[in-house]
């Protein structure tokens, strides 16, 4: 290419590829049970204390502190809403329609249409869990002094005979 010539760039559209009439067909009907779904859940503002969607908005109310829900908490929340059968972006919607209503001064019972909106979880994880569910993490008061004083003392012993190894391989070798 000589150093004065003009390149001349040209962008072509690439036309969307076409799906097949069974494709479109699945996907419409997708997206329509998706639609009478969340119209369904919107007939019904009055949750069932056993809703999960519901669970998870009352726990996420317990967990705030003013406004602002801790880090470890929101962890805690979405496990507990992974074991319930939400899916994580539906938690996290309703994490922050909670903490939203909360910021505002409103009660929890004024989120329940827009909560009402959101598909309800899928029926196989809902049925298994029991209704007295705690997040499962690792508090301090779990931890007892006698295991992590034990723990410290395997770990010095393994590292004090690593030690000695490498001292004798750099010594005799």
């Amino acid at each position: 290419m000589r150093p004065n010539a003009t390149s001349r760039l040209r962008i072509e559209r690439q036309p969307h590829p076409k799906l097949d009439a069974r494709a479109e067909r699945v996907f419409r009907q997708a997206v329509a049970r998706e639609m009478l779904l969340a119209r369904e859940s919107a007939r019904e503002p009055d949750f069932d204390p056993n809703d999960a969607r519901w669970r998870l908005a009352t726990e996420t109310q317990q967990a705030l502190q003013g406004a602002v829900l801790a880090y470890e908490d929101r962890r805690a929340l979405l496990a507990l809403a992974h074991r319930l059968g939400i899916r994580a972006f539906d938690a996290n919607l309703i994490l922050a329609i909670v903490q939203d209503r909360a910021r505002r001064g409103e009660s929890l019972q004024s989120a329940a249409p827009t909560i009402a909106v959101l598909p309800r979880p899928t029926a196989a994880a809902s049925s298994v869990m029991p209704s007295s569910i705690a997040p499962s993490s690792v508090t301090p008061s779990s931890v007892t002094l006698p295991s992590v004083t034990l723990l410290w003392v395997a770990a010095i012993a393994i590292a004090m005979l690593v030690d000695s190894i490498l001292i004798a391989w750099i010594i005799f070798s």
